[in-house]
């Protein structure tokens, strides 16, 4: 008996519509879980950057589509997949890498900026390690001369994907949420090499307290 020949049409459609479904159900069960929006007037009506830890994406994604933001995201085979799901959540995206030497992927975030857009980019990417911020997004609020601002999460209940390097989660449904937006960070617009290293420890600061902040307003919710 023969086996039928699989059909790179349909597999290929598939790839393509999966992650648009996933990022609509995402959207759809995010309004299952009690979230407090804090901070987030400050860089509604701005173009500004903004920062934030990796892992935090599936608390974050569903629910800013709708701000004109652009997103830098990776040329892998997962970033085809995050690009699509996140376009499908109405983000602007852009391809490429913030890390060292990834001039193209800064370019573009540059240009996002300088034409009015919000950029948003997870600082200690794309492959870690957690909780050191890398100077792409530094760069980019230097060059355009925007306010950078840190976002923190913090959630009562959620399901960890321990397996990942970033530590990724899903807020739970009916579990409660902070995200919260502190006051922002401005950069000189050169700085050398010393001073870029010291640039990134603020963001990293200013990510932790972020975070300090959402876990406080969340412990006196619940």
């Amino acid at each position: 008996m023969t086996e039928t020949p699989s059909n790179p049409f349909y597999g290929t459609w598939f790839n393509h519509r999966w992650p648009v479904w996933a990022g609509k159900l995402l959207k759809a069960a995010s309004a299952l879980v009690r979230t407090r929006l804090v901070g987030v007037e400050q860089a509604q009506n701005r173009t500004c950057g903004v920062a934030h830890w990796h892992g935090d994406e599936l608390a974050l994604l569903p629910r800013f589509g709708h701000l004109d933001i652009t997103l830098l995201v990776s040329r892998s085979k997962d970033g085809e997949r995050m690009a699509a799901g996140a376009s499908a959540l109405g983000y602007r995206i852009t391809r490429g890498s913030s890390t060292r030497g990834a001039v193209g992927g800064l370019l573009a975030l540059i240009k996002a900026v300088r034409q009015g857009h919000k950029v948003v980019l997870a600082v200690d990417g794309p492959n870690g390690p957690r909780g050191v911020c890398k100077p792409g997004i530094v760069r980019v609020v230097q060059k355009t001369q925007v306010p950078l601002f840190p976002v923190g999460v913090a959630g009562s209940r959620r399901l960890v994907f321990h397996k990942s390097w970033n530590r990724a989660y899903l807020p739970l449904p009916f579990s409660r949420q902070i995200i919260f937006v502190d006051e922002p960070l401005f950069f000189p617009q050169k700085t050398d090499p010393d001073a870029m290293a010291q640039c990134c420890r603020e963001v990293e600061q200013a990510l932790v307290k972020a975070r300090q902040k959402a876990e406080a307003l969340l412990a006196r919710w619940t």
